[in-house]
């Protein structure tokens, strides 16, 4: 979807509201963690005040995951809120080049390429079924969120193990 900015002009500052869908195929194949994903609903609004023209609104979708470190699929809601702020490039001055603006290319502002970036942005590169989830025992391969075990996962570096026979010793 594209929004004209002579739309935008003629509106005199009022909100032009926006409704559209991503393609979750697409969004799907560019991020390795997502396994399934609904349709991504966006609704937003575009305005223009004085020579910016500021595009914002809300991403939501369910999102299909396997834990980063228990490996059990979950499902959770995400919600994306975006804003972004466009200028001509004769209105952007030389030197802001770290600047949030975006110039504008055309007599259009072409949304799709935007918002997919935003909302795969926002998907968590470790997804997490739970933010205390503990994960798989790296001895025995329990789900240590379903049963506890009998493992010793004690980890000793084998340059200092000599170490730990030095202080036994010393009691």
């Amino acid at each position: 979807m594209n929004i004209k900015i002579v739309d935008l002009d003629h509106r005199k500052g009022e909100p032009l509201p926006f409704r559209l869908t991503l393609d979750a195929d697409e969004l799907k194949r560019r991020h390795h963690e997502i396994r399934n994903l609904t349709p991504v609903e966006v609704s937003g609004e575009a305005t223009k005040l004085g020579d910016l023209y500021y595009v914002n609104g809300n991403m939501k979708a369910d999102v299909d995951y396997v834990c980063a470190r228990c490996l059990r699929p979950f499902r959770q809601h995400t919600e994306v809120p975006f804003s972004e702020t466009f200028a001509s490039e004769e209105s952007l001055l030389a030197d802001e080049e770290d600047s949030d603006i975006i110039p504008l290319e055309g007599d259009e502002i072409e949304l799709i390429p935007l918002l997919q970036e935003d909302f795969l942005l926002d998907i968590p590169a470790f997804p997490l079924c739970e933010d205390d989830c503990k994960g798989l025992c790296p001895t025995c391969g329990v789900n240590r969120n379903e049963q506890a075990c009998g493992c010793k996962n004690e980890r000793i570096d084998p340059r200092l193990a000599g170490l730990a026979d030095f202080f036994k010793d010393g009691k």
